[in-house]
């Protein structure tokens, strides 16, 4: 497994620097395996919802200014862990 993913990352810079020579500057960094898989089900399931990660912060962010007693927390709680799972992790 160790070895595979040398082999990846090696594939993976020799192809960003072809890219580069070519006038393609790419930047950020290649996704392979169960990570890219994620992150197609994660926009997927955003653009799904036809919201846009701007708009989902700014709604997880009214939704925490709010003040939820009972059962509203409860249906709080869930709405706000389901729009949680549609951005992207850091």
């Amino acid at each position: 497994m160790v070895i595979l993913k040398q082999i990846v990352e090696t594939f993976t810079s020799t192809l960003k620097k072809l890219l580069k020579k070519m006038g393609l500057n790419v930047k950020g960094k290649f996704l392979s395996g169960k990570d890219a898989k994620e992150k197609i089900e994660r926009d997927k399931a955003v653009s799904n919802t036809g919201l846009t990660e701007t708009e989902i912060k700014f709604i997880l962010s009214k939704l925490r200014d709010a003040n939820f007693k009972g059962a509203e927390f409860e249906l709080f709680y869930i709405v706000f862990n389901k729009l949680s799972n549609l951005l992207p992790k850091k």
